[in-house]
C-alpha cells in the first residue's frame, strides 16, 4: 500500500486554500459515500461515488482514493488516477512513488504504477516505462499495463515502448501495442507494425490489420490481401477487408472480389463497401 505521507502533505496544502464546503461540494459526492461504495466492492458503485466527487476539496478522501489506485480491479484503478489527475499537486506526489516502482517494483507494483500514470498522462514517466517493458521477471499483466500506459500518454516518445512490445512473448502483449501504436499523436507510418500482420496469434493480426489500414501503410497491402482471402478467423478477414479500402490501391481489387463472396457476411459486406474506395 501506497505510503501517504502525502496525506500530511494534503493537509498543509489544504490548510492554504480558501475555506470551502467539505461535505456534498463537487457534485453531491462526500467522503462518506465513496466509503461505503468500496465497502459494497461493486466496481460501479465505486466509479459513479468517485466521479460525484469530481470537484470535491476533500482530505479524508485522500487515503481511500489512494488505497484505490492499488486495487486489483483495472477499472477501480483508473478511476482513482482519474481523480488524481484533477488534483495535480496530489497526482505528482505519488507519481514520485510510482515510478520508482516502475524501476523496483514485483509484477503488480508495476502494473498498479503503469496504470496510474498512463491514466494521469504522466509525460516524464516514458523513460522508466521504457525500462519497464524490457525488465525480466514480470508477468504478461504488468507488460501490458506498461503498453496501455504508453497508449494514454501517446507522445511518440513512447513508440519505441511499443515497438519492444510487438515482440512480445505474450498475445496479448503485442496485440495491444499494434493497437496503441494507431493512436500515438502524430503517427504517420505503422511499418512497425506489417510484420504482425502474420503473427500465429488472431487477435495480433485483427489488431494489426486493423493499425495498418488505419495508418495507410501501403507496405502491409501484400500482406492485408493474403489475410483477407485466407485468414481462418473470420474478424482477421474482415478487419483485412476493411484495411484494403482505406489503402485504397486498385492492385487490391482481385482479393477483395473475391472477398465478396466470404462465407462470413459482415467479412463480404465490408469487402463490397472496401471495393467501393479503390481508385
Amino acid at each position: 500500500m501506497k505510503n501517504i505521507g502525502i496525506k500530511l502533505a494534503a493537509v498543509i496544502f489544504l490548510a492554504l486554500l480558501p475555506l470551502a464546503p467539505q461535505a456534498h461540494a463537487g457534485k453531491g459526492g462526500s467522503a462518506e459515500a465513496i466509503e461505503a461504495a468500496v465497502a459494497s466492492t461493486s466496481v460501479d458503485a465505486i466509479i459513479a461515488e468517485v466521479e460525484r466527487t469530481e470537484s470535491l476539496i476533500c482530505e479524508e478522501c485522500l487515503q481511500t482514493m489512494t488505497n484505490l489506485t492499488e486495487d486489483p480491479r483495472q477499472p477501480v484503478r483508473e478511476v482513482a488516477a482519474w481523480w488524481f489527475a484533477r488534483r495535480v499537486a496530489y497526482k505528482d506526489m505519488l507519481a514520485v512513488q510510482f515510478v520508482d516502482d516502475l524501476m523496483h517494483g514485483d509484477t503488480t507494483k508495476v502494473r498498479n504504477a503503469s496504470d496510474f500514470l498512463g491514466r494521469t498522462r504522466t509525460l516524464n514517466a516514458l523513460p522508466q516505462l521504457r525500462v519497464a517493458i524490457s525488465r525480466g521477471g514480470l508477468a504478461p499483466d504488468a507488460r501490458l499495463a506498461v503498453v496501455r500506459a504508453a497508449g494514454f500518454i501517446a507522445h511518440p516518445n513512447g513508440n519505441d515502448i511499443l515497438a519492444t512490445a510487438m515482440a512480445d512473448s505474450d498475445a496479448g502483449v503485442r496485440a495491444a501495442a499494434a493497437a496503441a501504436w494507431r493512436d500515438m499523436r502524430g503517427q504517420t507510418s505503422a511499418q512497425p507494425v506489417v510484420a504482425l500482420l502474420h503473427d500465429s496469434d488472431a487477435r495480433v493480426r485483427a489488431q494489426a490489420a486493423g493499425t495498418v489500414g488505419g495508418l495507410g501503410e501501403q507496405a502491409g497491402r501484400a500482406g492485408l490481401e493474403a489475410l483477407v482471402v485466407s485468414d481462418p478467423e473470420p474478424t482477421v478477414r474482415r478487419n483485412a477487408a476493411w484495411a484494403l479500402g482505406q489503402l485504397g490501391n486498385a492492385a487490391s481489387r482481385t482479393a477483395l472480389q473475391q472477398a465478396t463472396n466470404d462465407k462470413s457476411g459482415l467479412v463480404s459486406g465490408v469487402a463490397r463497401a472496401s471495393l467501393a474506395l479503390l481508385h
